[in-house]
């Protein structure tokens, strides 16, 4: 698919990732001659139509990327965009184009060794810092609840959307005068009642909503059954004397997860156990929310004494073979990749060992063959067998779920027009569209890649 471009008297926009599956968001408005990316994300899996330098446009001619926030499957490609030729602007908040700087390096480090594990360096198209710095230049911040307007007749406002420090539902308006045409999209969409990044803002009404579906008809574990489970599981860990794993993402998880252990060990709702960081990503990204701490719920420590920073493979190892019961957090959050596996291999075939996902585990990912309940799985060349035990801890996502969705959505039923829903497997996009419908949207519908709505 390839989109052509042309004049749109009207506002368009054509979905072209992140549809019926939840990577890859990338959602183009295109509205009289001027053209706007919401997101540009990632794909990361067995359904990836595009290679991570490839688009289905001339990245030339997009003005603008509005940004909702910093996980790589929003923002990951950006540096493949400035290389393909983009000059425009990339609007975010403040604490978004602070997490930029750090996500982007990673992200691009990631795609550059891919590469030469591919061969696809000779021709070089694939994204280098310098693209990197080329985005973090075309940045313009954005506050929560301040009117921008990006170029004649269309305006920008960002929303605090609750899922992530910086994370922003926008808000778009254009056209002026007796026609103008109202535009929402939430990006992620945070929790209520799970303290730590802020409750998401009220959404706005608007003539399209594009909504994000991931948890649609699903419901998290509460704080105390969270606290609960890991209890038990950490209590029978601590008898046999063994380590307990938890694979995290470095944005977000990580430091809602390191809030939370200090948190319930304080309160006695899990054991004290020493707990070890393996994440360099994590302790970068973690200095950024130091900064922005006024902007969380919680007033979090980053630099906890109670939390030991692991700096080197050596430490990582030592910490690894602890001779006491001990949690390490390290990055990998589907244990795909990051500073978990060497863990993993440390570890997986030990009987006294735990390993509590308390990330979600997409299809075919290592972390969802560790929950299936066969002997052993196979990662780096070999078949490991699967000795530790495997726990999911359910509840510590920052996507809205059913209920977070109701009471989000519910005040703007009446006034709002279409809704078409993104970034959801298709039995959770069907199932938030099957919700929405009875709270009285008129027109919800799961969008499939390569999908436009026009607005008339």
């Amino acid at each position: 698919m390839s989109v052509i471009f042309s004049h749109q008297p009207n506002p368009k926009v054509t979905f072209l990732g992140a549809a019926g599956t939840v990577t890859g968001s990338m959602h183009l408005l295109q509205y009289k001659d001027f053209n706007i990316l919401l997101d540009c994300g990632l794909e990361r899996d067995k359904n990836t139509v595009l290679k991570d330098d490839e688009f289905p446009f001339d990245p030339e001619v997009i003005d603008a990327v509005i940004l909702s926030h910093n996980h790589s499957d929003h923002c990951g490609k950006l540096p493949a965009l400035a290389r393909k030729g983009f000059r425009g602007q990339v609007y975010c908040t403040p604490a978004s184009k602070d997490l930029l700087g750090v996500v982007l390096k990673d992200s691009v480090n990631i795609q550059e060794k891919e590469a030469k594990l591919r061969n696809r360096t000779k021709n070089r198209t694939v994204p280098s810092q310098n693209d990197t710095f080329s985005i973090l230049d075309r940045c313009v911040p954005l506050d929560y609840g301040k009117t921008l307007e990006i170029r004649n007749g269309i305006s920008l406002r960002f929303h605090d959307a609750g899922h992530l420090l910086g994370s922003a539902i926008s808000e778009i308006s254009l056209g002026k005068g007796d026609k103008v045409f109202k535009i929402t999209y939430t990006g992620d969409l945070g929790r209520f009642g799970l303290p730590f990044h802020t409750n998401p803002s009220p959404v706005p009404a608007a003539d399209l909503l594009i909504c994000e579906s991931t948890y649609g008809g699903k419901y998290h574990d509460n704080e105390e059954k969270m606290a609960a489970k890991l209890d038990i599981v950490m209590r029978d860990t601590i008898k046999r004397g063994g380590k307990i794993l938890m694979p995290a993402f470095s944005l977000g998880r990580t430091q809602m997860l390191l809030y939370y252990l200090e948190t319930w060990m304080l309160q006695n709702k899990i054991p004290r156990l020493p707990i070890f960081l393996d994440s360099p990503l994590a302790v970068e990204i973690s200095r950024v929310y130091k900064r922005y701490n006024k902007h969380l719920s919680v007033n979090w420590n980053s630099e906890s004494e109670n939390i030991m920073i692991l700096d080197s493979w050596e430490e990582a190892q030592t910490a690894s073979f602890h001779p006491k019961p001990a949690i390490i957090v390290a990055s990998g959050g589907m244990c795909e990749g990051g500073k978990i596996l060497s863990h993993l291999k440390n570890h997986l075939d030990d009987p006294r060992t735990s390993i509590a996902l308390v990330s979600f585990q997409a299809p075919t990912t290592l972390g969802s063959k560790l929950l299936e309940k066969k002997p052993s799985v196979y990662f780096h060349g070999k078949s490991w067998n699967k000795w530790a035990e495997i726990h999911e801890i359910k509840g510590f996502s920052g996507h809205a779920d059913q209920t977070d969705f109701n009471k989000l959505l519910s005040p703007i039923a009446k006034t709002s027009g279409h809704v078409r829903l993104v970034h959801g497997e298709p039995e959770s996009a069907k199932a938030l569209a099957s919700e929405l419908s009875k709270l009285g949207f008129k027109d919800v519908k799961p969008v499939r890649r390569g999908e436009s709505v026009t607005l008339t």
